[in-house]
């Protein structure tokens, strides 16, 4: 019975042991490579329009309407390669996506992104793929936050201030309505005391100018005066001898 158990054990112990020799496992020479490819994938996005379908938005035998379209992001990643592959995750829907080298055009995958109502992050990890010697390995933690559309872009009070941040097409953290309403309003305001001081300024420069200018013609005038009835004078007392 001892006999047995002892066999038993021996011959898990070898199953196991070469069950480890046969192992995928990468050299360091390997691992290196790896982990250089891994962060060295890019990501970045940029902003896209789409016509929409009329039927989408158009609920009546409506004429006149001009096309309606519709902002969203396009995600874009870069330098994939074939020992590798992607697990992109979001905190919007939590939905989970695999991109791998056979979905890329020459190591380029794009997808795109419709919700823009919310800043959502992005975390993508890469891993090494069955084209290496030890697939599944995690080389690699990236983050893409995406902004959100601003409401209040279009509002009157933003026009002209498309530089202000709260006046941004897209910003990257929630602010109360109420607050934005009070940094505008406050950037307006003193957007208009610096520009009474630049006019103010401008018109006290002008006063200046006309003072000492009016100076000189002033005095200018009194020596030409003074000079022409020192020659009067001088042809009067001519005449006189």
């Amino acid at each position: 019975m001892k006999k047995s158990v002892i066999c038993s054990l021996c011959g898990l112990l070898s199953f196991a042991l070469i069950s480890t020799a046969n192992a995928s496992v990468c050299s360091n020479e390997q691992v290196v490579k790896l982990k250089k490819a891994a962060s060295g994938v890019g990501v970045t996005y940029k902003e896209d329009q789409a016509e929409l379908d009329p039927s989408t938005y158009l609920t009546g035998p409506e004429v006149g309407y001009g096309p309606v379209y519709e902002d969203f992001f396009k995600i874009i990643f870069s330098n994939i390669t074939e020992d590798m592959y992607i697990k992109v995750t979001n905190n919007f829907n939590n939905e989970v996506k695999f991109i791998r080298y056979q979905d890329t055009d020459e190591g380029i995958f794009t997808f795109d992104w419709k919700d823009i109502e919310q800043i959502t992050k992005f975390t993508y990890e890469v891993y090494s793929s069955a084209e290496t010697s030890c697939p599944d390995e995690k080389y690699y933690t990236g983050y893409l936050v995406l902004p959100k559309y601003n409401d209040f872009s279009n509002k009157v009070m933003c026009e002209g201030l498309n530089d202000f941040p709260a006046c941004q097409k897209y910003i990257t953290s929630d602010v109360d309505p109420e607050e934005q309403e009070r940094q505008i309003a406050e950037y307006l305001k003193e957007k208009e005391i610096k520009e009474e001081k630049k006019n103010k300024k401008w018109t006290e420069k002008i006063g200046d100018f006309v003072s000492d200018h009016m100076v000189i013609t002033i005095t200018g005038s009194i020596i030409v005066i003074a000079g022409v009835a020192t020659v009067v004078v001088g042809n009067k007392r001519k005449r006189v001898k």
